[in-house]
């Protein structure tokens, strides 16, 4: 049995050690579902965003600014073709869902954007006062919950996300020439101004530093770290502090959409929409499509899995790929396959506790849900690399952890003989990848990195660091 061991061990380091084209994350992604766009279990029209409660459970937003349109649509236990809550008429025209208390109402208008927080949900809506609506999801429906708050009737609202203690982030204002901010609201549980009044101040107000529309915006559950995005200069910001002391912009975080795409009729530009942060992984996820494209606006549409704190792209869901794989075309949706919304237009996107994925398609009418094949990693963004020469190696090399075996830290040294984009990889034994130590742009040098080890159960595992097209393995234990 021994004599197994190390022959799969050596398999397995040898394929690890082959030179790379790309690193992305192990598993594959596929849309587990995807909701039918007919009248019995469709959203009825322009999906613009969706908002998660619980896995198979959502809220998503529709809206068509050319005739009003502005409604939430419930789903319960959903798949492709079961679900929604209440019936929806099929391209409603004119439809606005009515948020009401009493004689106090208001009625959806231009909405993009909402989020979720347990049960409550919450809509960054556009009509005279720019309120922030609160309904209740329940099994049966989506009610009217009797909170508000009136950001002011001056600058629209877009992008908007909670926090686990209950505060609103809401983006506000920001075009092709000026600027936007996020405005950033007390709990509803502290503040009292959502029932009544409606009229209560922002606890912190976040100006962003450049021109353009803000299209996303997303909190960790801690509230320390903010992510803003904006479409026109096609950027990604972060923000690290708190609404009691502040936030500061955090250079180190760089992520920029460079993609276009060109066909007869002209080249294409994506930018980045909604953006969501998956706590327990460290990872952010962004939508990235163009502006409201129909026609060749379908061959694009993904979301980005970036690294929290670099920016640096770990992996991608290629949704308008997936869309032609299964129908053969970007704007085709034959005998109303279960797995694909064709039109691409993915613009926001949200998971569920179990890191199944929730996207739609502005054009298709539809909300989908990705699932991925293996095991999503953690994101180490506690680590720091240190470079201990400045000389220029004459190989790039990677050394034998020390201690090890270890518990539960390592330090892990490497040499890079060119300046290259580095990953450190952690894998268990079977080859899924469990941990993204480092994942960063580096200059030529001698480098070492702590590991901390403390969430991972003892065992052997694989450590790869990749060079652009290179890659080095090595093996370690851990001993608890």
């Amino acid at each position: 049995m021994k004599k197994y061991y190390y022959l799969y061990m050596a398999i397995f380091l040898l394929i690890f050690s082959l030179p790379i084209s790309s690193q992305t994350f192990d598993g594959e992604w596929s849309v587990a579902y995807a909701t039918t766009d007919d009248s019995d279990n469709g959203t009825g029209y322009n999906t613009i965003s969706v908002a998660v409660v619980a896995e198979n459970d959502f809220v998503a937003l529709v809206r068509r600014g050319t005739n009003l349109t502005s409604y939430l649509v419930g789903y319960n236990d959903a798949d492709s073709t079961s679900g929604r809550q209440g019936t929806v008429p099929y391209a409603p025209g004119g439809r606005q869902t009515r948020w009401d208390n009493f004689f106090d109402f208001v009625l959806m208008e231009e909405a993009y954007d909402l989020a979720t927080n347990g049960n409550l949900v919450f809509v960054a809506n556009n009509d005279a006062e720019h309120n922030i609506l609160v309904f209740e999801w329940k099994e049966d429906s989506v009610y009217s919950y009797p909170m508000r708050m009136a950001t002011g009737p001056d600058l629209p609202l877009w992008g908007i996300d909670t926090d686990d203690d209950g505060k609103v982030y809401v983006t506000q204002g920001g075009d092709s020439t000026s600027a936007g901010k996020v405005l950033i609201y007390d709990s509803p549980d502290n503040d009292g101004s959502w029932s009544n009044g409606h009229n209560g101040s922002p606890i912190y107000t976040l100006d962003i530093p450049d021109n353009g529309y803000l299209r996303g915006v997303a909190v960790s559950g801690d509230g320390s770290r903010l992510y803003v995005s904006n479409f026109v200069t096609r950027e990604i910001y972060l923000f690290e502090g708190d609404a009691a002391n502040g936030y500061t912009l955090t250079e180190e975080f760089s992520y920029q959409v460079n993609e276009e795409f060109t066909t007869d009729n002209g080249t294409y530009v994506p930018g980045p929409w909604g953006l969501k942060y998956m706590d327990n992984k460290n990872l952010l996820f962004a939508g990235v499509d163009v502006d409201f494209f129909t026609g060749d606006g379908y061959q694009y549409g993904k979301m980005k899995v970036l690294h929290p704190q670099t920016g640096a792209e770990l992996d991608e869901i290629d949704a308008a790929q997936w869309n032609f794989d299964i129908t053969g075309a970007y704007d085709n949706r034959p005998n109303q396959i279960g797995i694909a919304s064709g039109y691409t237009s993915t613009y926001e996107v949200d998971f569920d506790a179990n890191y199944n994925v929730y996207s739609q398609s502005y054009f298709g009418w539809t909300v989908e849900k990705w699932q991925y094949s293996g095991e999503l990693p953690v994101i180490d963004i506690g680590t720091s690399v240190e470079k201990t020469d400045l000389g220029i190696p004459s190989n790039f090399n990677l050394s034998q952890n020390y201690p090890n075996p270890f518990n539960p830290t390592t330090t892990i040294s490497f040499d890079l003989n060119k300046d290259a984009s580095v990953k450190l990889n952690i894998y268990n034994i079977a080859g899924e990848l469990v941990q993204t130590v480092l994942s960063d742009n580096l200059s030529a040098g001698s480098y070492k990195v702590d590991f901390d080890a403390s969430k991972l159960s003892s065992g052997t595992y694989i450590y790869s660091l990749s060079a652009d097209n290179l890659r080095i393995t090595k093996k370690m234990t851990l001993i608890k």
